[in-house]
């Protein structure tokens, strides 16, 4: 189901009062013609249960669910049970992913459990991802609504089970509306026949988007630099005494080469260039725990490559690069820094790194099986 399936309740809201009860039966019409189309033959139910009416759907061929929930958003009457809540079952993960349990009508609108309650991608629910900042601002707009905000979720499912692929939020108020629809799940049966990449983007934490960025690079630098790769990211370089290590350590050319990778996907620097043509230039850290170890400098990268080369009293440093990745732009460029990690230098103009970023999910999705 497309959001351009609302337009036509969408654009009788803006400008006057929500009519609760006219905009639930055009949605409950909507609902229950896909339930007649469809083989499995549900007997739905319509019920009232706080602040919200709810479409519950039962049938021999598919569990028991929550098919639509259409309420006016008020501060909860009561404190949350979580006891029940707790009791709520929900499976360890899906897909790989972690997950919660997710309330179409949230809390803090007064929404109740019982059929109020799914089991929700945690990303989505916590505003981890991309996708989920935009889910929590559209739900706290609805919260924080003025009088008379209608809040509707409509869940889609793909199989017999009560946990649904994408989700439509919509938020009507007197004078705006949107509908947004968003991923839920994100494992095989769900994403077959997808763009694997922008599905999984949308629904990626910083942290995966982190890793992405960096197995990206790896790709990128072994095509364009015939690198080969020493060590990569913390499954190589392993975290001691609460250091933060390099991401990478290649060869290029019989010379070790230090690599730091910054990604940007969230960040409202994404898909930006500057007049030059260049990707912004990267903010590099500052070590707290060791003054003067800047990110990318001769003394934070010494301190981090002992394992691999000798840093001694011999030791002249290293060549640094910085490479920049933005999975909007889908571009990646390299950076040269200076020894003490406060300026940095295109090396080259930016390039694709479109088909890099494919090849690295792949790679990821094949050793643990999710991003």
């Amino acid at each position: 189901m497309r959001v351009e399936a609302y337009a036509g309740l969408l654009e009788s809201a803006p400008g006057g009062a929500v009519d609760f009860d006219a905009l639930t039966a055009a949605l409950s019409e909507m609902v229950m013609a896909d339930c007649r189309r469809s083989a499995a033959a549900p007997y739905v139910q319509e019920f009232t249960h706080g602040p919200a009416v709810y479409l519950h759907a039962e049938s021999s061929a598919h569990d028991a669910r929550t098919v639509l929930a259409v309420g006016r958003p008020q501060p909860p009457a009561c404190v949350r049970d979580t006891a029940y809540q707790r009791g709520y079952p929900l499976p360890e993960s899906l897909g790989g992913r972690p997950v919660d349990r997710g309330h179409f009508l949230p809390y803090s609108g007064g929404g109740f459990y019982g059929p109020n309650l799914y089991v929700q991608d945690r990303a989505l629910n916590r505003g981890w991802s991309r996708d989920g900042r935009a889910y929590r601002a559209l739900e706290s707009a609805a919260v924080a609504g003025a009088p008379g905000t209608v809040m509707f979720c409509r869940p889609h499912f793909i199989d017999d089970s009560a946990v649904p692929a994408t989700i439509d939020i919509g938020v009507l108020a007197q004078d705006w509306a949107q509908v947004q629809q968003f991923r839920n799940r994100f494992d095989e049966v769900a994403t077959k026949g997808l763009g694997l990449l922008d599905v999984t983007l949308c629904g990626a934490t910083d942290t995966q988007i982190g890793a992405l960025g960096e197995e990206t690079v790896g790709v990128l630098l072994q095509r364009l630099c015939d690198a080969t790769i020493v060590a990569m990211g913390d499954a190589a370089l392993q975290r001691e005494e609460g250091r933060q290590h390099l991401d990478m350590l290649i060869i290029i050319d019989d010379a070790p080469v230090a690599v730091e990778v910054k990604t940007r996907y969230t960040s409202a620097r994404a898909g930006r260039l500057t007049k030059a043509g260049n990707l912004p230039r990267p903010r590099l850290r500052r070590a707290r725990s060791q003054p003067g170890h800047q990110q990318a400098s001769q003394q934070y990268v010494a301190a981090r490559v002992g394992d691999w080369v000798d840093v001694g009293e011999d030791y002249l440093g290293m060549e640094v690069r910085v490479v920049a990745v933005d999975f909007v732009a889908m571009l990646a460029q390299q950076f040269t820094v200076n020894d003490a990690g406060t300026a940095l230098v295109a090396l080259e103009a930016p390039v694709s790194c479109l088909d890099e970023a494919r090849e690295a999910l792949a790679i990821i999705v094949e050793h643990r099986g999710h991003l």
